[in-house]
């Protein structure tokens, strides 16, 4: 079952090439996982920033369900049982969502699970990406860039500074 539906997500997303600025908006997909079980769903990223939008609710079942967005390197060790790092979660829940955007490029996996020891679930998990999100992303400048906003601003606070300083010398002297 559980390759039947890691199947479907590839092919989903093996169809998502996209033109910058662009959204998809995958389809709800359903799907049953028993305990302790996963499924995962690919995310080739090719075009920075991407933002992924990723919702779920259980329909049937314990509020047991979470998601993880996981570089390829940490979902080796998360599929080898190991420690690894996410870059978003949900808490173990009836419903949970995350946005995250994505700024390197590479190879992404969105893992559903069950928690071990909790009965079987029916879970709809719907995800929304989209390539360069534009206005909705903060921008901040690199340290160089900041660095020189930061001496920029302070020559033209000491410049204005002794030249005020300069005419009120001159005009207590008269």
């Amino acid at each position: 079952m559980n390759f039947l539906i890691t199947v479907a997500f590839l092919l989903a997303a093996a169809g998502s090439h996209q033109q910058a600025g662009s959204e998809q908006d995958n389809a709800d997909q359903t799907f049953r996982l028993e305990s302790g079980d996963f499924v995962w769903m690919s995310l080739p990223v090719r075009h920075t920033p991407s933002e992924v939008d990723c919702r779920f609710e259980v329909t049937n079942g314990d509020p047991s369900i979470h998601v993880e967005l996981l570089p390829m390197s940490e979902f080796r060790s998360f599929s080898r049982g190991g420690e690894h790092d996410t870059m978003a979660l949900t808490p173990n829940g009836r419903t949970g969502e995350f946005r995250r955007v994505i700024d390197v490029r590479g190879e992404y996996r969105l893992v559903v699970k069950n928690k071990r020891g909790a009965p079987p679930a029916t879970v709809s998990l719907h995800v929304r990406t989209k390539l360069d999100p534009g206005a909705d992303v903060a921008q901040v400048l690199s340290p160089g860039r900041r660095l020189a906003v930061i001496l920029i601003s302070f020559g033209f606070f000491f410049i204005t500074v002794a030249w005020s300083g300069r005419k009120l010398v001159r005009a207590m002297r008269t």
